[in-house]
């Protein structure tokens, strides 16, 4: 699936927005180094995977986001979760790009 196109389905699906809400479990999946200069994101920030879970940290996945957070805790790039994974009605959309097989782990 497009880039556009899971952004749409996790926009409308206001996933995000549940996860500030409480409503949804953010769980850090990954916390590395951004990758340099792609990232254009300043020194000391962050490149993380975050799953978002339903019931609690050990709940099921329901959708994984890429974001940089950086050194004074706001999100970087467009400053908003960039989805790559999404279980929408016991369906699996993934980005594209070569990540699916990484990202169903």
């Amino acid at each position: 699936m497009s880039e556009d196109t899971l952004r749409e389905l996790f926009n409308r699906g206001r996933y995000w927005e549940k996860v500030q809400a409480g409503q949804l479990h953010a769980v850090e999946a990954s916390n590395r180094h951004p990758s340099s200069p792609k990232a254009n994101e300043p020194f000391c920030t962050r490149s993380l995977m975050i799953e978002y879970r339903e019931g609690g940290p050990r709940g099921e996945i329901i959708a994984k986001v890429h974001q940089y957070r950086r050194k004074d805790g706001t999100i970087g790039a467009s400053g908003l979760p960039d989805p790559k994974y999404l279980l929408i009605g016991g369906v699996v959309y993934l980005l594209e790009d070569g990540l699916g097989d990484a990202l169903k782990r």
